[in-house]
Order: structure tokens, then sequence, then C-alpha cells
């Protein structure tokens, strides 16, 4: 197997990815999954936590695939970048509200009170 292949089959995948746990947080909305659990998250709130962890992977495949096929034009790598962006936007604010917390002090790194 070839760059070209590897990079298109885990970038469709990825696309995959993106596309049902982003319709599946729209479509979801306030449902609770889980109830009785010790912290109930809705639909769209779960579904934008996993859409968060995979921000990683799928920007590493987005520049994986621009990387393979040598894309020069603007408007064609920002249409291989957007389902990276779509994941990174749960990513910026979780990372934004754990800092907040941190900055709050309701969560203790250091186990020091």
């Amino acid at each position: 197997m070839n760059k070209k292949t590897i990079a298109t089959t885990i970038y469709i995948l990825g696309i995959c990815c993106v596309l049902f746990f982003g319709a599946s947080a729209v479509i979801g909305g306030n449902t609770v999954s889980n109830p009785e659990a010790m912290i109930p998250f809705t639909e769209f709130e779960r579904n934008m936590i996993i859409l968060g962890i995979g921000f990683i992977p799928m920007i590493a495949s987005c520049f994986f695939m621009l990387s393979a096929y040598r894309i020069k034009s603007r408007t064609k790598k920002i249409l291989v970048l957007i389902p990276g962006i779509v994941t990174g936007i749960p990513f910026i604010v979780g990372a934004c509200f754990v800092v907040y917390l941190l900055f709050l002090g309701m969560v203790d790194v250091m186990g020091m009170k």
C-alpha cells in the first residue's frame, strides 16, 4: 500500500467519525444516556467530549493528507482541514474550561490544601 492509500483511508475514517458524533450531538440534544451515573452526561456533552478527544488524531490525518497529495491550493487546504477544525472547537473549549477550573482552584492538582 502506498502513502496516498493509507492517508485517504485514515482521513475517510476520521471524517465518518466526525460526521457520526457531530450529528449525534445535534440530534441527541438534551437526552441523558445514563441518568443513574455519578456524572450524568447529555448526548450533546458526551459526543462533544468524544470529538475533543479525537482532535489530535484528526488534525494529524489532515496534515498527513495534505503532505501525501502535496496540496498547494489555499481553498483545497481549507477544505481538507475542515474536519480538524470541527474537532478542534470542542477541544479548545474543554481546555479553556479546565484552565478556568484550575484558576478558580476547584481542581487540586498538587494535593495541597
